[in-house]
């Protein structure tokens, strides 16, 4: 029997999830994502780009909570919300396609539950679905996508994000197909907005578009379910070598635990979080006046995603191997502050930047290494004494098979919350165990932790 079209068993999939049809660790490994989600995207209310997003679009009237304060419009909280979501790239990784998952999806749910009044039963259903379906895509889509130039958390996240909208407004089977599929159709965007405002600010456009989409299902707007077989759809055009049967494994094998995500520690690109470790380690106790170079061995991925070896500005130091690699052998670590433009224009940074390096390492751009450490770093570090020490972080902490402690998830929730506010803060333990409670039928702690944190 020939299967239905891929846009109609993520619709026919995603409408049907209820919290009942979750495991638990699923369910949990959920919790923890919102969590840090939650946490990047308060911390984003802090950047320019949030502050421009707000500015542009936040006068909209609506029921629904904005990160940068006070209430808007659905679309305009999405937008809004999305922007600061991905402002400082401290959102979680999924490896199966390489994308940002739950600062397209996150706020989509968060603003959709708003306007309906859902409880955090289909809240939590809707950012599973989205993130099932986002990452299956992926894994199906092959890195290959990546590799080629298309920016996945877009391409891949439009349609995730379009299917958690979809279940918060209670689409059916028919309408959810339809909506994914004008997802599909809509799909774009390449990895040149790397280091710009472009960055977060379509990370936000994405988020509104598919509350739109979901909307426009639900009204009985239709599209092309076979977008993704069709020779002009989104596997043609936009690329992917892996096999369709992959969506046959929804329900049964859930991507959010395997392979998992990537939590981060620093707020840069997921590609640099190994170089900041190992770098951290190899320099503690060292003076920068003791380090002669500093080389880092990096596998191509790291290298085709950090492309800013003079950054100027905070962007462009989030995607800068030298200049965090710099930050992480002058004070062990990469924090929010550091891309403040007093510390990227530090002569202390600049000179240990002078003596950093990167080269392509053949041997950790195997398709093996790739796969089981796709964001490697071998850092050797040279000092003026002649003695020279080296290591290889596979793994940063954060990874799914490193992964961070409820206890760091604490610490990095409070961090962003001070970093977001002056005094008097907002009572982050009280939010933080409101979100560990999501997915409870007939409670509201997604929308009351938002009330909470951001009014």
């Amino acid at each position: 029997m020939t299967a239905p079209p891929l846009a109609i068993r993520f619709g026919q999939w995603a409408a049907s999830l209820a919290v009942s049809d979750i495991p638990e660790g699923v369910v949990e490994a959920a919790r923890r994502a919102v969590l840090d989600t939650f946490a990047v995207m308060t911390a984003g209310r802090r950047h320019a780009a949030t502050e421009k997003a707000m500015a542009a679009f936040g006068g909209e009237p609506g029921p629904c909570r904005l990160v940068s304060g006070g209430t808007s419009s659905a679309a305009a909280a999405a937008l809004v919300n999305g922007v600061a979501a991905h402002a400082w790239d401290f959102d979680d990784t999924s490896y199966t396609g390489i994308l940002h998952g739950s600062a397209t999806i996150l706020p989509v749910v968060l603003a959709a539950v708003e306007e309906t009044g859902a409880d955090d039963a289909a809240a939590m259903a809707a950012y599973v679905a989205g993130c099932e379906v986002a990452y299956t895509l992926g894994e199906i889509s092959t890195h290959a996508h990546y590799f080629r130039g298309w920016w996945s958390t877009l391409t891949h996240g439009l349609v995730g994000a379009t299917a958690a909208a979809a279940r918060v407004y209670g689409l059916d089977a028919a309408a959810a197909a339809h909506a994914v599929a004008l997802a599909a159709s809509a799909a774009g965007g390449g990895k040149s907005v790397f280091g710009t405002d472009g960055k977060p600010f379509l990370v936000g456009i994405c988020a509104r578009t598919a509350l739109d989409l979901a909307k426009g299902a639900r009204a009985g707007l239709t599209g092309p379910t076979c977008v993704f077989e069709d020779d002009r759809g989104f596997m043609a055009l936009l690329g992917g070598a892996g096999a369709i049967q992959h969506a046959d494994s929804l329900g049964h094998r859930w991507r959010l635990v395997d392979p998992g995500l990537l939590l981060k520690r620093y707020p840069v690109c997921s590609a640099a979080q190994a170089a900041i470790e190992q770098t951290g380690t190899l320099c503690a106790g060292l003076d920068a006046d003791e380090i002669a170079s500093i080389e880092c061995q990096i596998p191509i991925l790291v290298d085709i995603s950090l492309g800013y070896d003079a950054p100027r500005n905070n962007q462009e130091a989030q995607f800068s191997l030298p200049y965090v690699v710099a930050c992480a052998a002058h004070h062990g670590s990469v924090d929010l502050a550091d891309l403040g433009e007093e510390t990227i224009a530090d002569p202390a940074i600049h000179a240990i930047m002078a003596k950093a390096r990167k080269n392509v390492a053949a041997d950790l751009s195997t398709d093996e290494m790739r796969t089981q450490f796709p964001e490697s770093a071998r850092v050797i570090v040279e000092r003026r004494d002649g003695v020279r020490v080296e290591g290889l972080c596979g793994v940063a902490r954060g990874m799914p098979s490193r992964p961070l402690s409820i206890d760091d998830l604490a610490a990095k929730f409070d961090a962003c919350v001070t970093f977001a506010f002056d005094a008097p803060k907002p009572d982050a333990r009280s939010v933080r165990n409101n979100l560990l409670g999501l997915g409870r039928p007939g409670g509201h702690s997604l929308a009351s932790a938002a009330r909470d944190m951001w009014s």
